[in-house]
């Protein structure tokens, strides 16, 4: 996908998101990181953020890479649902070495004040790792451990199915468990920092992705984030890794 192209679907998002902007929310209420956002319990309604980092160097070397990620979010009790959009995309002297999309949606439904049930699927398309098509469908328990004034701590345990398109067109389907820890740490009022834990385990492979990041308000709606993304897969293809890293350093605006 081209920069152009990418550029114009991240418009077209941010108008179909603004169109449900919740004007009352600010940055302490609504998470600017999307990982973290998705486990806050924000004010009743709309709310959602977009993201979007570009880095390009050019001299001896001509790199370009291109992060972009939008959520929307609706609270009504006992009900939360998130959809949050992913996409990252990487060149290196005009032959592009990193292309990631992901889809995710999930729905809460609160029982008790700390304790909720939860429904998620979930698409994946990284060819650089391996993946042609990887969707998956979890539903769970999940348990709010610690709600402070600073800090969050939810846990969740679920089971659902995982299939996979590989690159090289095999494909299989299997049985899945789900293990997940979401923390959040309000350092201060403009400032947060959250670490999100999940490991999902199937016959065929364990996937374990950790996601740390450092978000900072810096006028109105605007926020810097740096986020540090750790993904493992247990088994790959021949010539693929079994572990892969992204930094990112994004500009956000939550509304």
């Amino acid at each position: 996908m081209s920069t152009k192209k990418f550029l114009m679907l991240g418009m077209v998002a941010y108008m179909v998101l603004a169109n449900y902007a919740y004007a009352d929310t600010d940055l302490t209420q609504l998470d600017a990181n999307v990982a973290a956002t998705k486990k806050v319990a924000a004010k009743e309604g709309w709310q959602g953020s977009v993201s979007l980092g570009y880095l390009a160097t050019s001299g001896n070397t001509n790199t370009r890479s291109l992060n972009g990620q939008a959520l929307i979010g609706y609270k009504s009790d006992p009900w939360q649902d998130t959809l949050s959009v992913q996409a990252l995309q990487a060149s290196q002297d005009g032959n592009t070495t990193a292309e990631n999309y992901y889809l995710n949606g999930q729905s809460n439904y609160s029982f008790t004040k700390n304790d909720y049930l939860f429904g998620m699927a979930d698409y994946l398309r990284d060819t650089f790792s391996g993946y042609q098509r990887r969707t998956s469908e979890i539903v769970g328990y999940g348990h709010r451990l610690l709600q402070t004034d600073t800090q969050q701590v939810d846990f969740e345990l679920g089971a659902g199915a995982r299939q996979t398109l590989y690159t090289n067109d095999t494909s299989d389907s299997e049985l899945l468990e789900r293990i997940a820890v979401n923390y959040l740490w309000k350092f201060t009022d403009k400032s947060n920092f959250s670490e999100n834990l999940s490991v999902d385990h199937g016959v065929s492979n364990t996937f374990t992705q950790s996601i740390a990041a450092l978000t900072t308000n810096l006028a109105g709606n605007f926020a810097l984030s740096l986020s540090y993304t750790i993904k493992h897969n247990s088994s790959v293809l021949p010539g693929f890794k079994n572990t892969d890293t992204i930094t990112a350093v994004s500009l956000i605006y939550t509304f």
